[in-house]
């Protein structure tokens, strides 16, 4: 049953009331909100951050203070650069404080659907009761709880890693997703964004579930969702026998792989996370209007694109099918976070902001179908076990043309019927 709280719609009251985001209308032509996604946010500038640890009788944290702020110290780097440099975190560290019981009493369940929310309620109102004595939570954008457990799933904390508000506490599903109240001893009350995660959670854990926090929620729909299967997480049998016999993101990441953060959180341990894709900087207002260029089905033009991970430049091409779906076009190099990437080309996106949270909002179009966890989705000028994408429903074909000097990718977006003009090869 979920517990009962004050709702307040996205907006933060009561003790915790950030001048967070401002939210702003799409960019032209992209319609309105969905089932699955609330209207883009502007994220800009700094963003306070309280980070509380927190340990329980008889359980000795593994990390020192002085290891998790070398690790907020790589969750800001990765924020500057995945906003190209429009977001940064202005981080308070406090703890470690003793929880008023054991963690066998916090303990959460691994899968999504199982999470109980009186548990995250409850860590997060003992967490932030012990903290205020240190800082004043007021002051801050966003919460990160540290649970001061080492974690695999269903071990230690139970969840390596999750966004509690908007997240836990409402459900995302179902237009619930909200920013929940949490009741504090002495009449207080706590309604700002939070995340949780475990001491030894994996930088690509936390920074996806700050995306989360950050974005917030609007009118029941999260602003950034998450782009995993939500089933396959949820799935016992996936945990007991994981494909390749270890329990990775990528197993999950079945919708747009690796090519989101939001739907993997990092590819090889202990490398750098993903940058996020065109989708999610655009949900967040970290790509410019005047970034995208947006081509009509039936069009043709040739245009050219910079890399998504520098920020300079025409960043993406947006080509809209109907009030829900579009295609999103952006050029993936191995250059600054894409360096982490498994490869590099013309990544096609095809996003569907009808569908629920979960459900594969993004997806991305597999340019080699061969090789797995769509390590290959992008499209490269004469290679590749497919040469361009064509849609003869939509009306819309695209193809890559060239790499240029700096690793300007040269691309042609026209019709089906067209396609054969420009990659040598196809037949009419």
């Amino acid at each position: 049953m979920m517990p009962s709280s004050r709702r307040n719609g996205g907006s933060c009251n009561g003790l915790f009331r950030p001048a967070l985001i401002l939210l702003v209308s799409y960019l032209a032509g992209q319609g309105p909100a969905a089932a699955g996604v609330a209207a883009p946010v502007t994220l800009i500038g700094p963003k306070r951050i309280l980070v509380v640890a927190v340990r329980f009788p008889g359980t000795v944290p593994a990390f020192s203070l002085s290891q998790l702020k070398e690790k907020v110290g790589k969750v800001d780097g990765y924020l500057r650069a995945a906003s190209h440099g429009k977001t940064w975190l202005e981080p308070t560290l406090v703890g470690w404080y003793e929880m008023p019981a054991p963690l066998s009493q916090f303990q959460v369940s691994p899968f999504n659907y199982k999470v109980d929310r009186d548990l995250v309620r409850r860590l997060l109102a003992d967490a932030l009761s012990a903290a205020r004595k240190d800082a004043a939570i007021e002051e801050y954008h966003v919460v990160w709880i540290v649970v001061g457990a080492r974690t695999r799933p269903g071990e230690g904390y139970g969840m390596i890693a999750y966004c509690a508000n908007p997240g836990m506490l409402s459900g995302v599903r179902g237009h619930r997703a909200a920013l929940e109240t949490v009741e504090l001893p002495g009449g207080l009350a706590f309604s700002g964004p939070a995340i949780v995660s475990a001491e030894n959670a994996h930088v690509g854990h936390v920074a996806h579930d700050l995306l989360h926090a950050l974005g917030g929620a609007k009118d029941g729909r999260r602003v950034v969702p998450d782009l995993y299967d939500f089933d396959m997480q949820s799935d016992p049998e996936v945990f007991r026998n994981p494909p390749g016999g270890r329990l990775l993101p990528r197993i999950f990441a079945v919708h747009a792989g690796p090519w989101d953060i939001m739907s993997q959180h990092f590819i090889e341990f202990p490398q750098p996370p993903p940058p996020p894709s065109s989708f999610t900087r655009l949900q967040l207002g970290w790509i410019d209007p005047d970034q995208v260029v947006t081509v009509h089905p039936g069009e043709t033009r040739e245009l050219v694109l910079q890399p998504l991970t520098l920020g300079k430049g025409p960043l993406v091409v947006r080509v809209p099918l109907d009030p829900n779906r579009y295609l999103l076009l952006e050029n993936r190099q191995a250059v600054g976070g894409d360096s982490v990437l498994p490869s590099a080309g013309l990544l096609v996106l095809e996003v569907d902001t009808g569908r629920e949270e979960g459900h594969g909002i993004v997806r991305a179009v597999n340019a080699n179908p061969d090789t797995p966890y769509l390590y290959g989705a992008p499209f490269v000028p004469g290679a590749g076990e497919r040469r361009y994408h064509r849609d003869p429903v939509s009306g819309v074909a695209v193809a890559p043309l060239a790499i240029e000097p700096g690793g300007a990718l040269r691309l042609i977006v026209t019709t089906p019927e067209r396609v054969a003009d420009y990659v040598p090869g196809v037949r009419r």
